[in-house]
């Protein structure tokens, strides 16, 4: 098993076991039934338990997500009751400089009508 392969099982065993889960991807893959008279089939028991071994693993990333989101939720929520505002909006946009393009525009819209045609009557207001 490669190292990143231990590493992700190691986190899954740490977290299953806060959590208080008992088994984990690792440990239903490497049980071993012992053979008996009219057992059942290895095979469609090691089928199942792959199954179930993919579970797991779902059910990890989903619990490891769910977790950071969490703590970054406390974060956020730490920062906010300590009274610090989070970073503003970089595309927010001033109203008062909305106000002033505008002024611009128009501006530059009596500029280009009296330019195009001198004649007041034949521009509607």
């Amino acid at each position: 098993m490669d190292e990143h392969m231990q590493r992700r099982l190691d986190k899954q065993k740490k977290l299953f076991k806060q959590l208080g889960i008992h088994l984990d991807a690792l440990s239903i893959h490497e049980k071993v039934f012992s053979n008996k008279l009219r057992g059942y089939d290895p095979e469609e028991v090691d089928a199942y338990l792959d199954e179930v071994i993919s579970d797991y693993e779902r059910f990890y990333a989903i619990i490891s997500d769910l977790m950071d989101k969490w703590q970054e939720q406390q974060i956020t929520l730490r920062d906010l009751k300590a009274g610090s505002r989070p970073e503003p909006d970089r595309f927010a946009i001033d109203p008062k400089v909305i106000e002033d393009i505008v002024l611009k525009m128009e501006y530059n819209l009596r500029q280009l009508k009296s330019k195009i045609r001198p004649d007041p009557d034949f521009f509607v207001d």
